[in-house]
């Protein structure tokens, strides 16, 4: 049954998904012609043009940001607590069965998401080495601050960035679908609880991040990073630490929607 739900899940999204996607790396392909138009008309009329275009870019990549966030969120609600909520809390389907599918799916998209992301940047710049170089800019930059870095570690600690960012992502949305489902289980103020419970969850994540990062700092941890400097350290540590608080946020947030929805739940 959880294969099967999987693959309704992915049957839902998938054309909204596949649409922005082809609108992000059309929009990146646009970018790149009229840069290299740039170099052959040269004026400064089009030139204003090509920037309020790349302008135009970044701000349509971060709306792609915004709705990888809010686009299931809003999926979850019409799904569990709309009108289609009746229809799928009446399936001969358990809701952890739901809620599982629904995490593989989102963890999936949201992987081609960022890889469509990362494309599409290195399709606008027209660099393929775009983050080679700025692994070398970092480590130049480091240089110059007076801490020498090895590359290696550059390139770990970018990894480490981009597993926190794609499960911080995942983090967000099942915050707010467990700020939502917390908050449908009181009959009255339901929106103003799932708020408040939203910024409570917030504010106990940053307090765990906080409190974590300070012990570990002060663990005897040289023996592994002897080579390392105390700043590089601290960083490595933190994303680690953000890494770790995310995947058991995930597990736990996942685990108590899925006891709200099955036990304390009032829908729309």
């Amino acid at each position: 049954m959880l294969g099967k739900c999987i693959k309704n899940e992915f049957v839902n999204r998938s054309g909204l998904v596949g649409m922005i996607s082809a609108g992000v790396m059309l929009f990146a392909v646009i970018v790149l012609g009229l840069d290299k138009l740039y170099n052959v008309v040269g004026t400064t009329a089009f030139a204003v043009f090509v920037k309020l275009v790349d302008v135009m870019f970044a701000l349509a990549m971060f709306a792609v940001i915004v709705m990888v966030v809010l686009l299931p969120c809003l999926d979850f609600r019409n799904r569990f607590f709309k009108d289609q909520g009746y229809l799928t809390h009446t399936l001969p389907v358990k809701t952890s069965t739901l809620i599982g599918a629904r995490l593989i799916c989102d963890l999936v998209m949201i992987a081609w998401m960022v890889a469509v992301y990362g494309l599409a940047v290195c399709v606008a710049t027209g660099n393929f080495e775009v983050f080679s170089d700025f692994v070398g800019f970092v480590q130049q930059f480091l240089s110059m601050s007076g801490m020498t870095v090895d590359r290696g570690l550059i390139v770990l600690d970018g990894v480490l960035a981009l597993l926190m960012m794609w499960l911080g992502v995942m983090c967000n949305i099942w915050t707010i679908n467990a700020a939502y489902a917390f908050g449908h289980a009181f009959t009255k103020g339901k929106r103003i609880w799932s708020v408040m419970i939203f910024a409570l969850i917030q504010m106990i994540y940053g307090i765990l991040v906080v409190v974590f990062s300070e012990i570990l700092s002060k663990q005897d941890i040289d023996l592994f990073l002897e080579q390392i400097s105390s700043t590089a350290k601290q960083y490595l540590i933190v994303l680690v630490t953000v890494t770790i608080i995310e995947v058991v946020g995930i597990a736990v947030l996942s685990v108590a929607t899925t006891l709200t929805c099955k036990h304390k739940l009032n829908l729309e």
